[in-house]
């Protein structure tokens, strides 16, 4: 097997390479930058090659030879624009799907999330064939699940597709949850929303990174979603609580009930978003029986020891500093631009 990898270099793609390296498994890794600048890790059997999103000729260049395609590259950010998650989210994934194709790719895997369902009541047990009854509640959960319909829409015999709906994704690479939390305590105190009595979905890094692996493997998952989480049911205050404790942050405090306005009065100039309260104020649990029995999926890192392994990275990356240092910006209009510009012309087929 031999892997196309979008999103190489961000957390969900980190841990694909150091996956499908424990397997020895080759990695064609796309990079928006210069190919020479792009760092790979000792035992990694990685070629990277320049190209973004927005150019399925570049991507299918770069699958040449690859019997699967990942595609972990996502826009999650709560505030982007409605343009940069449509053109990154919906556009960039049409265009993976079309580049893995032209390629000769056979099976397609989509590394999405559980906020395609995200909405403003608890979602407990929630399983693949549960429907929404709408759209998500965030314009960045809306244009994901766009994505997600692409994938399992464009699924056929010559390119199979498996979808992975990842809970709330943390680990020693984070550059977007960790420093947000730091922003948060620094503002006023991380807040739970209510006593952070309620369940929170998680699924750790390298969780993750095995379910793509054996989603990338198994013949029966073929045009399958699942469910990827962490095997703990983990409680909101539990959860932030140790996050918290990893980044040498004061412990979060209770917060107002599930009403976004009241929680912004009390953190002021925050950013707290609608995602942030629903994701800390409502109760979820996901149905990841599924991806056991068809994927074997056993999730091998715990609560516990992710927690332990954070605290250790955030040393490693010169404590909260270098988090705040290290954070992944929100993108604007000019990480699109070039997508804009080649917008119908040259795509591979």
């Amino acid at each position: 097997m031999r892997v196309f990898l979008t999103g190489a270099t961000g957390q969900v793609g980190q841990a694909v390479r150091r996956r499908m390296a424990a397997e020895g498994v080759p990695v064609h890794a796309l990079t928006r930058g210069p190919v020479a600048a792009a760092v790979s890790a000792a035992g990694e059997d990685i070629t990277w090659f320049q190209g973004d999103l927005g150019d399925p000729s570049a991507m299918a260049a770069a699958a040449v030879g690859c019997d699967v395609a990942v595609h972990a590259a996502r826009e999650c950010a709560h505030d982007a624009s409605l343009e940069v998650l449509g053109w990154t989210n919906v556009a960039g994934t049409e265009n993976a799907l079309k580049a893995a194709r032209h390629a000769g790719c056979k099976r397609f895997v989509h590394v999405g999330c559980v906020d395609v369902t995200l909405a403003d009541h608890d979602r407990v047990n929630w399983n693949e064939d549960k429907a929404l009854g709408h759209r998500p509640k965030a314009p960045h959960a809306r244009t994901e699940l766009e994505a997600e319909e692409l994938v399992i829409g464009l699924g056929d015999q010559r390119m199979s597709t498996v979808v992975l709906r990842a809970a709330t994704t943390w680990g020693p690479d984070d550059r977007r949850l960790l420093p947000r939390i730091v922003r948060e305590s620094r503002a006023g105190g991380v807040l739970l929303v209510g006593r952070g009595e309620n369940l929170v979905a998680t699924c750790h890094v390298d969780n993750l990174a095995d379910a793509v692996l054996r989603a990338a493997q198994r013949a029966e998952a073929a045009g399958s979603l699942f469910h990827v989480t962490d095997d703990e049911m983990t409680l909101s205050r539990d959860f932030y609580g140790g996050l918290c404790a990893a980044l040498g942050l004061p412990a979060p405090r209770e917060g107002a009930g599930v009403r976004v306005a009241a929680l912004k009065a009390r953190l002021g100039a925050s950013s707290l978003t609608l995602t942030d309260v629903i994701q800390r104020g409502r109760s979820t649990s996901f149905d990841v029986s599924p991806a056991r029995e068809l994927l074997g999926y056993a999730p091998h890192v715990t609560v516990d020891q992710g927690l332990a392994a954070l605290a250790e990275a955030v040393t490693r990356r010169g404590g909260v500093e270098g988090i705040l240092a290290d954070a992944r910006t929100t993108p604007g209009p000019d990480a699109i631009a070039s997508q804009v510009r080649r917008a119908g012309g040259g795509a591979a087929s």
